[in-house]
């Protein structure tokens, strides 16, 4: 008869291994739900993280070493039940834009690059979650993350054109490589443009009439029944290189101080968009069942899974919306889910990695541009339009600074962005006019449809927002102009602070200089 667990062991995984405690504590009845969500998310898994790995600009099979050892590092820390980690497309493309010009084309040099940045942008996340910032990654706020979220994906298929056509081209930012694919398309190569159309098209329709069939895996299935049925590498179509059934001994990246300080802002940028993914993501799928999240732990669970992935030589990885969400549809009830399919992608690796050099390498692609049709979201622009034109300014903002300046920048342009919109609200915050109602004695902050009076010579001044040094000299001056204008002449002026939660010293003055 097993006994039960002492309060202080209990105390001890709740407080640090929160991830650990949900198997120790493990729900009666979820296992089923766990095996069959942890299965559905590695047959899911495979082709994607081949996919983002190039996208990263290392090899492809560095997803799946990062893909596993995130698993398993997020799994053991995690404070949600639901969340999947390892490589995604959004984190996928930021680091490709911080590492590939940075390598100059050298593969070695860029692996070392991408288990660097992932090791700093993992310091950053945990250091952060152990001294409570998990609120700065409100930085990136939804219009910022739907602006990059549009930008990249137009990105992500622009990245994709060469492999598509079967044709370098010698430029890459967007819009050049766009007016160079153009310019190639005559001269591209057939086999592989076709192969690619078609599995793109495969991969979309899927999506559309079977939402939860594994499209990504149905493609590359076809694309290898494809190559062997009609000899494309004969055709020239090129395909994968053969991946080595192993795992890569654990290692400390090797850096230089000079590579430190160029990786330094993409670590920082990449470090809040991971947090502010996957918070937002893990608070999206617990809300249904009422869970509890901790962002702070989070911040934790996701820095030491990327830290992990920089000692296998992977790149940085975030929380997937795709795996995580099948997890979820197939009964995943704890992290013994992503335990799961890190197990099953361990024994891929070891027992089936090698038959995927019979892989054209256009899949990849097809996989990528498919999910980069996926990540484009219209509607979501739609409701920003309908709802607050400038935040719909602002996503759009942002869109155009991913293409036209660069991922890094973009992201970077929208967090200065989101701080100048809430720096011109705060210094010029709303007020109003306060007036009463026949049947109330009661001032009111009224529309201008509904009437109201105010008191001869008397005016009532609401504001809503902190009275401090940005805004102090604009409400002073409101007020000044709002006596002025009076009729007839004031004799009392009355602010209504009951709206406003601070008054600095700067104010103070303003206040002071205003009643003399």
């Amino acid at each position: 008869m097993s006994t039960p667990a002492s309060p202080t062991r209990g105390t001890f995984l709740e407080r640090w291994l929160p991830g650990i405690a949900q198997v120790v504590d493990y729900p009666r009845g979820a296992w089923r739900g766990d095996l069959v969500g942890g299965l559905s998310v590695c047959v899911v898994m495979v082709p994607s993280v081949l996919a983002y790995a190039e996208l990263a600009g290392v090899a492809p099979a560095s997803g799946l070493y990062a893909a596993l050892a995130a698993m398993v590092a997020y799994a053991a820390f995690a404070s949600s039940r639901r969340i999947i980690v390892g490589p995604d497309t959004t984190i996928a493309l930021l680091a490709g834009s911080v590492i590939v010009p940075l390598a100059a084309g050298d593969p070695a040099r860029a692996a070392t690059l991408a288990a660097l940045l992932a090791l700093m942008t993992g310091a950053l996340l945990v250091v952060a979650g152990r001294i409570g910032l998990g609120s700065v990654a409100d930085l990136l706020s939804s219009p910022v993350l739907v602006g990059y979220a549009n930008g990249a994906a137009l990105i992500l298929v622009g990245t994709q054109l060469p492999s598509l056509l079967g044709v370098p081209l010698p430029r890459d930012a967007f819009v050049y490589r766009i007016y160079d694919a153009a310019l190639a398309l005559p001269h591209a190569h057939p086999a592989t443009l076709a192969l690619g159309a078609g599995l793109i098209a495969l991969i979309v329709l899927l999506a559309r009439v079977a939402p939860r069939a594994p499209a990504a895996l149905i493609a590359c299935v076809v694309a290898i029944a494809a190559s062997a049925a009609l000899d494309l590498p004969a055709r020239g179509v090129v395909h994968l290189q053969p991946l080595a059934a192993t795992f890569p001994l654990p290692a400390l990246p090797r850096f230089a101080l000079p590579d430190l300080q160029a990786l330094a802002p993409g670590a920082i940028a990449l470090a809040l968009l991971v947090f502010a993914e996957g918070v937002l993501l893990a608070r999206t799928l617990a809300a249904k069942r009422r869970e509890p999240v901790d962002p702070g732990q989070e911040l934790t669970s996701l820095g030491a899974a990327n830290t992990a992935v920089a000692f296998v030589g992977g790149f940085p990885v975030g929380a997937s919306t795709s795996r995580s969400v099948t997890a979820d549809a197939n009964g995943a009830q704890t992290q013994l889910a992503q335990w799961v399919a890190a197990l099953l992608l361990a024994a891929f690796v070891l027992f089936l990695a090698p038959a995927l050099d019979a892989l054209p390498r256009v899949a990849l692609s097809a996989i990528l541009v498919a999910a980069g049709i996926r990540l484009f979201d219209a509607g979501e622009l739609r409701t920003l339009y309908a709802l607050d034109r400038r935040a719909f300014g602002l996503a759009v903002a942002v869109t155009l600074g991913v293409l036209l300046l660069g991922v890094l920048p973009g992201v970077l342009l929208g967090v200065v962005l989101s701080l100048a919109r809430v720096l011109a609200e705060v210094a010029r915050p709303r007020d109003a006019l306060l007036r009463r109602l026949p049947t109330d004695r009661r001032y009111h902050d009224l529309a201008d449809d509904e009437g109201g009076a105010t008191t001869p010579g008397v005016l009532v001044y609401r504001l809503y927002a902190p009275l401090i040094f940005a805004n102090a000299r604009h409400v002073a001056e409101r007020l000044r102009v709002l006596a002025a204008a009076a009729q007839p002449p004031l004799r009392c002026l009355v602010l209504d602070l009951q709206a406003v939660t601070q008054i600095d010293v700067t104010a103070l003055a303003q206040l002071r200089d205003l009643y003399e």
